[in-house]
C-alpha cells in the first residue's frame, strides 16, 4: 500500500484567494498546537516544582523532628511544631445554607418526597370511607340489585362505630342462584365463607332458598330475645310486610326474604370474645329495625306481601312446584 504524503497546498491546484486561506489556517494551526504545546510544558513545569517543593519541605521537617527527638533543638525552636491546621471557616446565614443546599440538595428533596407521600397515604387512611357495619345478601332475587336501597336502609338504624363522622354500611351481594353454573357456586360459596372467617358481616338477607349449608351459621336462638313477635322465626327477622317492600323499593319482593344474623364463633381470625363484641355491635343494629319495623307494621296493620318466592328443588335450575312456576312465568 503505497504511503500516504503530506500534500502542499500549492500542488493543489487552488486559486490565490483559496490559497491564501488555506495557508492562513495552516499557520493559525501550528501556532495553537505550539501554545498548547508550551502551555503543557508550563504545567509539567510547575508541577515538577510543586513537587520538588513539597520533597524539601518534608525533608526538613523529617529533620526537625530527628533533630527534637534528640535534643539537639528545643520545642521552641522548632518550626513543625508551630503549624497548625487551618480553622474551618464558619459559615452563617445565607452562605450557610447555599453550603448546605448544595451538599445535601438531594438527601433534602428526597425526603421531602417521601414524607409526602407518607402523608398522603396516612391522610388518605383516615378520611377513607369505612365499613361501621357490613351486610351479607344472599338471598336468591332482585334484592341483589339494590345494593344502595339496602345501604340506606340499615344507614338510618347505624352508630358512627368507627367515630370518622359519618356513617356508611357496606352491602356484599352474594345471591346463591341455583342456576349459576358450578365455578360460579363454588367461587360464591368461597366467598360467603371468606367473609365468616373474618367476623365481620354478623348481619345477612337470607331467603326460603338459603341451603341448611349457609344457615347452620346462623342464630337460631331469636325467637327466644323477641317472644310474641309474629315476624321473627328460625330464619330470623321477616321482611314479609309492605313497609319493608317501601323502605327497600321493591314493590314484588318475594315474602320469604329474611334478616338472619349470625352466632358468634370463633374463627382462626377471631376468638370467641372478639366474635361476641362483634356480634354485639350488629346486634344492636338488629334489634332496632326489628322493633321499629314491627311497631309500623302493627300501626298499619300491615297485610304482608302477596309475591311468592320461586322454589328451585335440589335438582339445578329446576322448579318445584306448579305455583312456582307461574310466579317464574
Amino acid at each position: 500500500m503505497a504511503d500516504k504524503k503530506k500534500k502542499d497546498p500549492e500542488d493543489l491546484g487552488l486559486d490565490e484567494e483559496d490559497l491564501s486561506y488555506e495557508m492562513q489556517f495552516i499557520e493559525e494551526n501550528r501556532k495553537e498546537r505550539q501554545r498548547q504545546q508550551e502551555a503543557e510544558e508550563q504545567r509539567k513545569k510547575r508541577e515538577r516544582e510543586a513537587e520538588h517543593e513539597r520533597e524539601k519541605q518534608i525533608a526538613r521537617e523529617r529533620l526537625e523532628l530527628l533533630q527534637l527527638k534528640n535534643g539537639v533543638i528545643s520545642e521552641e525552636e522548632a518550626t513543625v511544631s508551630e503549624r497548625k491546621e487551618p480553622e474551618a471557616v464558619k459559615l452563617t446565614g445565607m452562605k450557610w445554607l447555599e453550603n448546605f443546599w448544595y451538599h445535601y440538595k438531594w438527601v433534602v428533596l428526597i425526603s421531602v418526597f417521601v414524607v409526602a407521600v407518607v402523608g398522603y397515604i396516612t391522610y388518605t387512611e383516615i378520611k377513607r370511607e369505612r365499613a361501621d357495619l357490613t351486610i351479607m345478601m344472599i338471598a336468591n332475587n332482585d334484592l341483589s340489585q339494590r345494593s344502595q336501597e339496602l345501604e340506606e336502609f340499615f344507614e338510618k338504624y347505624t352508630d358512627d362505630l368507627d367515630g370518622n363522622g359519618y356513617v356508611h354500611v357496606d352491602v356484599i351481594s352474594i345471591p346463591m342462584n341455583p342456576n349459576d353454573d358450578a365455578l360460579m357456586q363454588n367461587a360464591n360459596s368461597s366467598k360467603f365463607f371468606a367473609q365468616v372467617q373474618a367476623g365481620d358481616a354478623m348481619i345477612v338477607i337470607t331467603d326460603s332458598n338459603t341451603e341448611e349449608t349457609y344457615m347452620s351459621v346462623m342464630d337460631p336462638t331469636l325467637s327466644e330475645i323477641f317472644p310474641g313477635n309474629k315476624y321473627i322465626d328460625e330464619r330470623g327477622f321477616s321482611f314479609d310486610s309492605e313497609v319493608m317492600a317501601q323502605e327497600l323499593k321493591y314493590e314484588n319482593m318475594p315474602n320469604d326474604v329474611h334478616m338472619s344474623i349470625r352466632y358468634p364463633t370463633a374463627t382462626m381470625d377471631f376468638n370467641e370474645k372478639e366474635a361476641k363484641e362483634n356480634y354485639d355491635k350488629s346486634f344492636q343494629v338488629y334489634k332496632r329495625i326489628v322493633e321499629d319495623i314491627t311497631s309500623r307494621c302493627e300501626e298499619t296493620d300491615d297485610p304482608g306481601l302477596e309475591t311468592e318466592p320461586i322454589h328451585y328443588s335440589k335438582d339445578k335450575g329446576s322448579i318445584s312446584d306448579s305455583t312456582s312456576l307461574e310466579s317464574a312465568e
